[in-house]
């Protein structure tokens, strides 16, 4: 394999013996964090010190846990990476210990007194992170509360963890069997695959397979999900908030009100996806079309020999509308080993992107060369440019940004790849299959994450309210949403009832409507950058240079985002139907 084509992991730590000297350098600035407990309310100079040592102590923990991940990621069978791994996982709690008591302690000086330590020129590159601590202080409980509920975090998530354990390991799912009657296994894993088969038979099997084990164990299943809900109900009421999902929306930089819009706009635009649902019926030569129909890919637009070189071309090109600076740094990417490119034994699976801030980010791939590897490296690079622009600008206090815009930047890649595909293509059925690709992408995100927030927030609402929930009435509040979202072109099998005891999100109290903001927002912004307006680029890199240091629903007001408003989803809803009647007047022009 060839080295330029790995990370260079000693950008990091050239050797071993550094990374010694770094955790010991670690170790010495936790023990002079330990001094300050305890005498942060004696004043500023105290708590400016603490935040500067923490600050340092951070970036050498981001280092070391990066470098020590990434190279156990490399190869997942070697037994020194393992060790060196476990060895950090333990250094990792030492940190967290060493430093909580640093927001108890801020969170019990008056807010009078935290104003004027603010003035203080030293305290600016602290300021979000106080501000952040004072808002907090009405839902922070006394330290003896606090200390008990920490002993029985464990306690509160094992209804999620034995959901995995019971659904990843003890499932055994029915197999399926191909045209020749050949048997196929079937598991979780690759159920998405079956149905996106074009084979109806397989599409069927693997539905009724994967919900007829639901089904069978619904029951334990749902207590499993109403204990987790109801912790998280009571959780929330002792932390004196008005709702699970205030509590939630806290916790992500957002608030309600933002839930409230999303679901709003989207029922609102419901027909999209019924008139979506409805050409798919077509092309698939079909009256209606069953809940196993709704994911095959109708027009197959894959490429499957993409060489690397190729589409590395391919995302510069695309994304050359961000402008000289913007591309250069992609190219100092590619040219520098912040890509592990091609798959291999024992390799971590998947993609993701790994910022390190006194670095640079850590790009991991599988590539096969296909074209969704291509839409990947487009992707990851989006979350590797905001973090170099935030590390860049930001320190490392700072620069880290919350969920609610992680995945803005990578999502505006894509979108902006899927635009400059399509606007290459000239052969048009060519073009209809990208065009699909994209609305597949964006309903699937949008429009049934949406659906999914909807289901959560209605079970909330009833246990909030006093109802007692049974396996039946979830099930049929989750059968009501999916008639509702998918339209009179869809055949609402009985099966699709137990899907929502199938997504394991649901165990993260309203975390699914954050991916539907996400692309809200990437669409608004990949839609304003691809219109030329002025100045909006130099706007949007702007933003990304923040990281962290204002609040979420701050930074994307920053590029006209603004998720309590209805205008906001419009546009993205917009842009669906713009792409939906284009490819309806190609489909009709070919006929």
């Amino acid at each position: 394999m060839q080295s330029e084509l790995k990370w260079n992991l000693t950008e990091i730590f050239e050797n071993e013996n550094a990374l010694e000297n770094a955790i010991n350098e670690l170790y010495s600035y936790l023990d002079k964090i330990k001094q300050y407990k305890g005498k942060l309310n004696d004043g500023v100079d105290e708590i400016f010190s603490c935040y500067k040592n923490l600050e340092k102590a951070l970036e050498l923990h981001e280092k070391i846990y990066a470098y020590s991940m990434l190279k156990y990621h490399q190869d997942m069978s070697n037994q020194e990476s393992i060790k060196l791994y476990k060895k950090i996982e333990a250094l990792t709690t030492n940190f967290s210990e060493a430093e909580s008591f640093i927001s108890p302690e801020v969170s019990k000086i008056s807010d009078e007194r935290l104003e004027e330590y603010l003035k203080d020129s030293r305290m600016k590159e602290y300021e979000k992170t106080i501000r952040d601590i004072m808002k907090e202080k009405k839902h922070i409980l006394s330290e003896e509360v606090e200390g008990v509920l920490a002993k029985y975090s464990e306690v509160f998530s094992s209804s999620e963890n034995a959901y995995d354990i019971f659904t990843n390991t003890e499932f055994e799912f029915k197999p399926i069997k191909d045209k020749d009657g050949n048997e196929l296994k079937m598991n979780s894993a690759i159920f998405s695959n079956y149905l996106m088969s074009k084979d109806e038979s397989i599409r069927k099997q693997a539905f009724e397979s994967m919900y007829s084990l639901y089904k069978k164990h619904i029951n334990t299943i749902t207590e499993l999900y109403l204990t987790r809900v109801k912790t998280r109900i009571i959780s929330s009421k002792i932390r004196n908030y008005r709702s699970s999902l205030e509590a939630a929306t806290n916790n992500d930089d957002s608030n309600p009100e933002v839930y409230e819009t999303l679901l709003k706009e989207v029922n609102k635009n419901l027909y999209l996806n019924h008139e979506y649902i409805d050409l798919k019926a077509k092309l698939l030569g079909k009256e209606k079309v069953h809940m196993y129909d709704v994911y095959v890919n109708t027009l197959d637009a894959q490429n499957k020999n993409i060489e690397y070189n190729d589409a590395k071309q391919t995302v510069l090109d695309a994304l050359s509308i961000m402008g000289e600076e913007y591309v250069s740094m992609l190219k100092h990417a590619f040219e520098n080993r912040w890509l592990d490119v091609y798959t291999n034994d024992n390799k971590m699976s998947g993609a993701y992107s790994m910022g390190v801030h006194s670095v640079h980010p850590f790009v991991l791939l599988n590539y096969i060369n296909s074209s969704r590897d291509v839409s990947t490296i487009a992707h990851e690079l989006g979350h590797s440019m905001h973090s170099y622009y935030a590390s860049k600008n930001q320190n490392i206090i700072n620069a880290n940004y919350t969920i609610m815009v992680a995945e803005v930047a990578s999502t505006v890649n894509e979108i902006l790849l899927a635009n400059y595909l399509i606007n290459k293509e000239t052969e048009p059925m060519k073009k209809a299959a990208l065009i699909n690709e994209q609305l597949d992408m964006i309903r699937a995100t949008l429009i049934r994450q949406a659906m999914f927030a909807e289901f959560e927030k209605e079970v909330y609402s009833k246990v909030e309210a006093g109802e007692s929930l049974t396996s039946d009435i979830l099930n049929d509040i989750y059968y009501d949403l999916v008639k509702k979202y998918f339209g009179e072109s869809c055949i609402i099998d009985e099966e699709i009832k137990y899907e929502w005891a199938r997504i394991p999100h649901f165990y993260r109290c309203f975390y699914v409507y954050k991916y539907s903001t996400g692309i809200t927002s990437a669409i608004v912004i990949a839609s304003k950058i691809l219109s030329g307006e002025e100045g909006y680029i130099e706007k949007y890199i702007n933003m990304l240079s923040q990281g962290g240091a204002k609040d979420s629903l701050s930074l994307l007001r920053m590029v006209d985002v603004d998720l309590e408003k209805e205008e906001t989803y419009e546009i993205a809803f917009e842009y669906f139907k713009n792409n939906l009647n284009e490819l309806k007047n190609i489909i009709e022009a070919s006929k």
